[in-house]
């Protein structure tokens, strides 16, 4: 590759052809925030636009100095895309050379957002779940409430019962059917009440999109179980207040996230950042203490995840010979 002359340009197919298995992305996302934890990135909160209330843009960048991976993910989300038969999220990671800026690759941004957004759950289920964990409990079944879905199994490997639910019975039974294949040790059942799904979960998986105010709200502090390991990637957008106070420990993954959101009504009832994920891969933080400890961890979503991934994917493309080199 002659940088500063040629980029590579990967397809979604591409990006999915390297082969990174979900353990492979769980571990790349250990490795990334424990460089996050020991100081060797730097990375600015994400850049938001919004020039409609369905439509939003977020630019991610950030560079790690031990890897030497350097980039930026531009990511869209449109709620109306599927009215015309186009996923939600739609966007590129461009990778850059860290010594001199060049861009050296264009990715396909979906896969990998709903891989690494899975594998960051995973981390946190790696550190804080139970190990005897059996039951998990899914809110929202679209894209990454399946890749969710199998980073939990991969750390929890003690579940055999997953119960599902989503507004639209229809999403659920779609959902269900796909998983049974895909996971067919696993009795997974789709449930009409969010109420049983919470209280049946030793592990709960939340993915559906970020809401604000009370009207998208489900979860009371009664429906949560002891020992419970929640790791919902939406905020707190299906938990009333009393639900949040009543989780023993929480934990986040960027405290210039967090502050960012709660500055955007979200985290009311959270006044300290609490400890990120960071913390607890580098030592600094202690994970699960007792069983019967309540703990939540809120992830945002950083461009370190990204970033991180996309440089693995680069190196093993340019390694296969996967994708097309494209003139500068």
């Amino acid at each position: 590759m002659e940088i500063g002359k040629e980029v590579l340009y990967l397809t979604r197919e591409d990006v999915k052809s390297v082969g990174l298995t979900m353990k492979d992305y769980i571990d790349l996302m250990e490795e990334a925030h424990r460089d996050k934890g020991n100081g060797a990135v730097t990375m600015p909160p994400k850049i938001t636009v919004q020039p409609r209330d369905e439509l939003f843009m977020l630019g991610m960048g950030c560079a790690v100095e031990r890897t030497g991976a350097a980039g930026i993910k531009w990511l869209s989300g449109c709620a109306t895309n599927r009215d015309k038969g186009l996923p939600r999220f739609t966007g590129f990671i461009i990778m850059n050379d860290l010594e001199t800026g060049a861009p050296l690759c264009v990715m396909d941004a979906s896969y990998v957002t709903a891989m690494r957004t899975a594998a960051v759950s995973g981390l946190a289920l790696r550190y804080l779940a139970n190990k005897d964990s059996r039951t998990a409990g899914v809110y929202g079944c679209g894209v990454e409430g399946r890749t969710n879905l199998e980073a939990a199994l991969c750390e929890c490997p003690a579940i055999g019962h997953v119960l599902a639910w989503a507004p639209r019975r229809v999403t659920v039974d779609r959902y269900v059917e796909e998983m049974r294949e895909k996971f067919p040790g696993v009795l997974i059942e789709a449930c009409d009440d969010p109420e049983t799904v919470m209280r049946e979960a030793d592990v709960f998986l939340g993915s559906s999109p970020v809401t604000h105010g009370d009207e998208f709200k489900l979860v009371h502090a009664h429906w949560l179980k002891p020992g419970l390991t929640a790791v919902p990637v939406n905020t707190e957008s299906h938990f009333y207040d009393d639900a949040v106070k009543a989780f023993d420990r929480v934990f986040i993954d960027d405290v210039p996230m967090f502050e960012l959101c709660k500055s955007n009504g979200h985290y009311r009832t959270i006044g300290q950042a609490p400890p990120e994920l960071s913390d607890l891969v580098t030592g600094r933080a202690k994970g699960r203490e007792r069983h019967d400890e309540r703990i939540i961890t809120f992830t945002e979503g950083i461009g370190l995840n990204d970033v991180a991934c996309g440089a693995r994917i680069l190196s093993l493309a340019l390694e296969k010979g996967i994708g097309r080199m494209l003139p500068l």
